[in-house]
């Protein structure tokens, strides 16, 4: 195997698909769209919501690791559609805005919500914060909001 092919191998399979026409990419077509931005943040973009979101992203991205070391390969897209149905159940969404709000009210999840977070906890939440709203921004840009009036 080449060494360009061998880097072709190792992108997602998002990036090895073929673009879009320009006029799709105007309009998304609602079938690719991942439900849970949608569940988790509301059309305002409140940043529990895009922290909620962050967290399952993070998730996502922990799980796809994790399969493709087990199995030795990329999950096929019914692999990854249950992976999402799995994750878009109520009581898994409610967790998710649980832990969101948990963190950015400065408790750690992980101690029982009892031990509050130092500088560097602060840090990690006003990254994660920025990048919410850069998540955000993107998206509505992605949907051809205006950002003034």
């Amino acid at each position: 195997m080449t060494q360009s092919s061998a880097a072709v191998t190792e992108l997602p399979v998002a990036a090895m698909r073929e673009p879009r026409p320009e006029s799709a990419a105007a309009a998304p077509d609602d079938s690719d769209r991942n439900p849970i931005f949608d569940a988790l943040v509301s059309p305002e973009g409140e940043v529990a919501g895009l922290v909620a979101y962050s967290l399952y992203k993070q998730n996502k991205r922990a799980w796809l690791d994790d399969f493709v070391k087990l199995t030795g390969r990329h999950p096929t897209e019914a692999e990854t559609r249950a992976y999402i149905i799995g994750e878009s159940t109520q009581r898994r969404l409610a967790t998710y805005r649980q832990l969101a709000e948990t963190t950015l009210s400065g408790k750690s999840p992980s101690t029982g919500g009892v031990r509050r977070i130092g500088a560097a906890g602060w840090i990690g939440v006003a990254i994660v914060a920025a990048l919410a709203v850069a998540l955000l921004g993107f998206a509505l840009h992605a949907a051809n909001v205006p950002f003034t009036k």
